[in-house]
C-alpha cells in the first residue's frame, strides 16, 4: 500500500476488479453489436420482401396479359372464341379444344392472382381488378360455364370452390 492509501484508509483495487470492469464493457459492446446486426438484418429482410412483392406483381401481370396477347397475335382465335362465347355446345370439337385451352390459360392466371392475393404478394387493387374481370367472364361468357364443367378437376382447393361459387351464383334456380 502507498502512503496515500494508508492515510485515507483505502486499499488498492484488486486486479480482479479491473478485469471484471473490462469484461462488463466487453459484454455491453457485444450486446450493442448484436442489436445493430439484428436491426441491419431486419432492414435487409424488409428490402427483400419488397423485391419479392414487386416480382410477384410483375409475374401476375405477365401471366394475366398473355392470353390477351394471343388474341392480338391470332385473328382466327378471336373468331373461334366469339363463337364459343355465344353457343359453346354448337362448336366443332377442334374449335372447342382451342377455346378450352384459351380458357384454361385465363383460369390459370385467375388462380395465380387468387393465391398471390391470399399470400399478400400483390397489391389488393390488382387482385380486385383481376377478380372482377374474371367474374364478369363467368357471368357473360357461356363458354366459361362449359369449360368449368369439364375442367374444374384441373384446379385444387380452395380456388376450385371459390370459382364454383361464382358459377353457382349465376346459375338460374330451378
Amino acid at each position: 500500500m502507498s502512503k496515500i492509501d494508508e492515510k485515507h484508509g483505502s486499499s488498492p483495487a484488486p486486479a480482479g476488479s479491473k478485469l471484471k470492469r473490462w469484461a462488463l464493457l466487453a459484454e455491453i459492446a457485444g450486446a450493442v453489436a448484436v442489436v445493430l446486426s439484428v436491426a441491419y438484418l431486419a432492414l435487409q429482410v424488409s428490402d427483400n420482401n419488397k423485391l419479392l412483392r414487386s416480382q410477384a406483381h410483375y409475374n401476375a401481370l405477365e401471366l394475366g396479359q398473355r392470353p390477351l396477347e394471343l388474341l392480338l397475335e391470332n385473328e382466327s382465335l378471336v373468331g373461334v372464341l366469339l363463337k364459343c362465347e355465344k353457343d359453346p355446345q354448337a362448336i366443332d370439337p377442334t374449335s372447342w379444344e382451342r377455346c378450352s385451352t384459351y380458357y384454361f390459360l385465363e383460369t390459370n392466371s385467375w388462380e395465380y392472382f387468387y393465391y398471390q392475393h391470399i399470400d399478400g404478394s400483390i397489391p389488393p387493387q390488382l387482385w380486385r381488378g383481376a377478380d372482377a374481370y374474371f367474374k364478369q367472364k363467368v357471368i357473360t361468357n357461356l363458354g366459361y360455364a362449359r369449360f368449368w364443367s369439364e375442367m374444374q378437376i384441373a384446379f385444387d382447393e380452395p380456388f376450385r370452390s371459390y370459382v364454383a361459387a361464382e358459377f353457382a351464383a349465376v346459375q338460374p334456380e330451378e
